[in-house]
């Protein structure tokens, strides 16, 4: 009885904050750039993506995460494009969700060994939609 009795929580007590969920990384070498996203009169915040390159399995891969990491952010969408018109989606098309947290990680299809690609997402923070576009970048 004194067991049950040590396990019944207080009245008192407060709930523990909700932990963000696991996030799954992207493998090779980040390029120590901060991709920022934009808000609408083209100043940085909301989110950040980083890209990197993998030696061993020839391909770039790209995350985006909601800045702060505070799951307040909603709609996060991300996508990777490569110089032969190859791409992928996050969240894909079929199976849209609600991020609240990061989108990705995302990778080339192929070796893309020399060629550049080109990242875009968007997220929503606070009613402002916040758009990420990087042009070509990590070509060579």
């Amino acid at each position: 009885m004194a067991l049950l009795l040590g396990l019944v929580a207080s009245p008192t007590a407060q709930a523990a904050p909700v932990a963000a969920p696991a996030a799954e990384e992207c493998t090779g070498s980040w390029d120590r750039i901060t991709y920022w996203a934009k808000n609408p009169a083209g100043r940085n915040g909301g989110g950040y993506a980083r890209t990197y390159w993998n030696n061993t399995t020839k391909k770039n891969c790209v995350k985006f995460w909601s800045s702060p990491y505070d799951g307040l952010a909603s709609r996060i969408t991300l996508a990777i494009f490569d110089e032969g018109g190859d791409y992928s989606i996050d969240p894909p098309k079929e199976h849209p969700e609600n991020y609240r947290y990061y989108a990705g990680p995302l990778y080339t299809w192929f070796n893309s060994t020399g060629q550049c690609i080109r990242v875009s997402g968007s997220l929503v923070r606070g009613g402002v939609t916040y758009h990420l576009n990087t042009g070509p970048i990590r070509c060579g």
